[in-house]
């Protein structure tokens, strides 16, 4: 068996203030690795506070001489680093530098949304990372690190996602299937982080209303079978949507109020409510069990099917606000171009639900995609004017690379297909066409916000809605 040390990346970011979740991906990945007989640790250098940098930006890590004495006292085997944006990619780099520099007998492994997307680049950037890991690593990585104390290397030409180096050239495994039993894997490791760091730096920065009491974060599925041109999810969890059963989610969620003390838990799916039959269960379930806590649903749910049962039973069930994906008011932007494949009737009808049932509504919506035009900007004005929604987060588009978005304006000479997305907060213009001006789309943000008071009403509905518990 092998000694693995898992570390998050370091990063900088133009916020002081960075929203603290737990990281379930490491903590997915480390309770895999101990299912299959390995000694793991995890270290996130990120938990602490942000060191302010030129340029405006905040350093969120420890220095190289802090990492270098966490990797020499736990002596790994394998130092697994976890990346999932590009702008920290030169800080995942610098934690393999480090590792090799304490022995190059010490194995590195890149893996996140980073390496996803960008596949064998990271290995050409950096001389000091031996592989790399596309797609979900609960099983590939295990794989790996058995391979690796067996001696047995020749068996890696099996191992799906497999990105490595031979005889100078680098070599890539394709990645095609995707773990069909959610069911199977066992729960996140969160023994093995600082949770209660976690859980309470949730009240720093909320999430739509919640986490100032103690918060984590809940998968209870993978993946969405919608294809948004602007979306780059599928690249880590392909593109059919997986779903763990109620009784897994339901025993889960004992685990994490009941041993752990959460109060409040985003439900991070990228589609919690797309099986409509399923998302009733687990409500039903929740209520019949009298498990007590507050949630919500961070990453948008789908419109489509929406029904005021299921909103009354959400309700019931403890969920203190929604994020639904508007994007855009004009159906030509919405389904033309982003392929959302919704109607501004399905919207319409799942907020309305959502208001009889007492739930408050977070409308996202996208500025800036190819052939948006003053017109569609006011027909989406005109339908935010027509939902009844507490607040809406206003973003620009992120080409990110691997997307239907990203294609097309390579194609169109708008992006060198090499160029790296920088800070990809949603709060920065990251390209421009003929469409529109920098100034047009911040003058339209702008319009979108002034409708509403911000997110803090949030706050204070929960405060309503929660009482005193």
């Amino acid at each position: 068996m092998s000694r693995v040390l898992i570390i998050q990346s370091p990063y900088s970011y133009p916020d002081p203030t960075a929203h603290l979740s737990e990281p379930l991906g490491i903590e997915y990945l480390a309770a895999s690795l101990c299912k299959s007989g390995h000694y793991v640790s995890v270290y996130d250098p990120t938990l602490r506070p942000p060191v302010p940098q030129p340029d405006n930006l905040y350093y969120y890590g420890a220095s190289p001489d802090e990492i270098a004495d966490v990797i020499r006292g736990h002596s790994p085997d394998v130092v697994g680093i976890s990346c999932h944006y590009a702008y920290s990619s030169g800080n995942a780099y610098e934690v393999a530098r480090i590792a090799k520099q304490i022995s190059k007998n010490i194995v590195t492994v890149l893996g996140g949304l980073f390496v996803s997307t960008y596949i064998s680049r990271p290995l050409r950037d950096c001389k000091d990372l031996d592989y790399c890991i596309v797609g979900e690593a609960d099983t590939t990585f295990p794989a790996l690190v058995g391979l690796l104390s067996e001696q047995a290397l020749k068996d890696r030409n099996h191992i799906e996602g497999l990105v490595w180096r031979e005889d100078d050239l680098i070599r890539h495994n394709d990645k095609t299937r995707y773990i069909d039993d959610l069911d199977s894997l066992p729960f996140p490791a969160r023994d093995l982080v600082d949770i209660n760091t976690y859980m309470e730096g949730s009240k720093t920065k909320r999430l739509y209303g919640l986490g100032f009491k103690p918060a984590l974060s809940l998968l209870t599925s993978r993946s969405c079978p919608n294809r948004c041109s602007f979306c780059n999810m599928r690249l880590v969890h392909g593109g059919r949507w997986r779903s763990r059963s109620a009784d897994n989610v339901l025993s889960e969620l004992d685990e994490m109020i009941n041993k752990y003390g959460a109060e409040h838990i985003f439900i991070m799916d990228d589609n919690f409510t797309l099986n409509i039959g399923r998302a009733k269960i687990i409500c039903e379930k929740i209520i019949q069990r009298g498990l007590q806590f507050r949630w919500n649903t961070p990453n948008g749910i789908s419109v489509r099917g929406m029904d005021l049962e299921l909103a009354k039973l959400m309700r019931r069930a403890g969920c203190a606000n929604v994020c639904i994906a508007i994007e855009s008011g004009s159906e030509y932007i919405r389904n033309e171009v982003m392929n959302k494949r919704t109607t501004d009737n399905q919207i319409v009808n799942a907020a309305e639900c959502f208001k009889a049932a007492g739930i408050p509504v977070v409308g996202f919506i996208l500025l800036g995609m190819p052939g948006e035009n003053a017109q569609h900007f006011q027909q989406t004005v005109d339908l935010v004017k027509r939902l009844p929604l507490a607040s809406i987060v206003v973003s620009f588009a992120v080409p990110f690379p691997g997307t239907d978005l990203h294609r097309q304006l390579v194609q169109q000479g708008i992006l060198d297909p090499e160029e790296k997305i920088g800070i990809d907060t949603l709060n920065i213009i990251s390209y421009e066409t003929g469409d529109f001006t920098d100034g047009e789309l911040i003058n339209r943000k702008n319009r979108l916000k002034q409708m509403f008071p911000g997110l803090g009403v949030l706050y204070e509905i929960e405060q309503q809605m929660a009482g005193s518990t």
